[in-house]
């Protein structure tokens, strides 16, 4: 995705947002329940109660979201203890790779998502190893340059086929307090599907809402809301583009386009586990150079990609150790 492409002559604008890797990706790990999940399992959490003591979800959600990520490859089951009938679920290869989406996600919030709470979400990240401090960046493939929202273009190279809403997108009723850092408050973008679709459409240049409107296919009071909530987390900015009468345009903030980030590690993320056998239909190319990027979430300073297995971070203020399960 790319906010400076020229749309003429490309494919169907709807099958574009909806279909591309990054649309294939969200509709496994796009819900907020989910993303919550996946955090706690960074955390070491295995079983269902523990799940559920933290989170505090509706069982027959968490229920229903640990056997979608089960089946989606990103965990597996094992028992508890040699014999026994009692399961826990482990992160998969697969499962740990989102790992990177999730560091740029607290990234993010860790900028923009400032509250009193929010104070003890400032993280540190470390190499196990070597004590070396680790900065994550989001780069055009490993040992390569970084890569943001001005550097990066794309290229349909097949067909894309719209993915269907989830049937089931429940949001959480009301903010859980918690003392795990890395994501929460932008779960309330990330973690809804129409939030998404229309930051989605926002990233392709589409900014007012019957275009928009089109392009989903949403119905107008859920575009309505969703637009307001993105004004109101500060991501779009409505600028008015005619008098009589008066109508908006919605735009990219600072603040939204510094979510670019965390779409170019999803985008690196599905090309890796949702495309292991064939070209995605849209690649994302350097500006400058024209060469493939195939985005990698790694450490500033040498160019490796982290690996959630290695990397120990504690809370800059009350540093508290935290580490990724295994």
């Amino acid at each position: 995705m790319d906010t400076s492409e020229e749309r003429a002559g490309e494919p169907d604008i709807r099958a574009l947002i909806m279909g591309n890797p990054v649309a294939r990706a969200f509709a496994i790990t796009g819900d907020a329940w989910t993303q919550l999940i996946l955090r706690e399992a960074f955390y070491g959490v295995r079983r269902f109660s523990a799940w559920r003591d933290q989170l505090g979800a509706p069982r027959s959600v968490l229920a229903d979201r640990l056997q979608r990520l089960t089946a989606a490859g990103m965990l597996e089951t094992k028992p508890v203890a040699e014999g026994g009938a009692r399961l826990e679920y482990r992160l998969t290869a697969m499962g740990l790779d989102m790992f990177g989406v999730a560091v740029m996600q607290g990234q993010w919030e860790r900028k923009w998502a400032r509250s009193p709470l929010q104070e003890r979400y400032a993280l540190r990240f470390y190499d196990r190893q070597t004590q070396d401090r680790l900065e994550p960046v989001v780069l055009g493939h490993e040992h390569g340059d970084p890569v943001g929202i001005a550097n990066v273009v794309w290229e349909v190279t097949a067909p894309m086929t719209p993915i269907a809403p989830p049937t089931s997108r429940r949001r959480r009723s009301q903010p859980i307090e918690t003392d795990r850092p890395i994501i929460d408050r932008s779960t309330d973008i990330m973690g809804d599907y129409w939030s998404w679709a229309v930051l989605s459409a926002a990233y392709f240049r589409l900014r007012r809402f019957d275009e928009i409107h089109a392009a989903l296919g949403v119905a107008t009071n859920i575009l309505a809301d969703r637009l307001s909530r993105l004004v109101l987390h500060g991501v779009l900015e409505r600028k008015p583009y005619q008098d009589a009468p008066v109508r908006y345009e919605y735009r990219l903030t600072e603040a939204g386009r510094d979510m670019y980030p965390i779409v170019l590690a999803m985008h690196g993320w599905s090309e890796r586990w949702l495309y292991p056998e064939e070209s995605p239909p849209l690649r994302l190319k350097d500006r400058t150079t024209g060469d493939i990027l195939t985005p990698v979430v790694c450490d500033r300073t040498t160019g490796r990609a982290i690996d959630p297995r290695q990397v120990r971070w504690e809370v800059e203020r009350e540093a508290a150790p935290g580490g990724a399960g295994s």
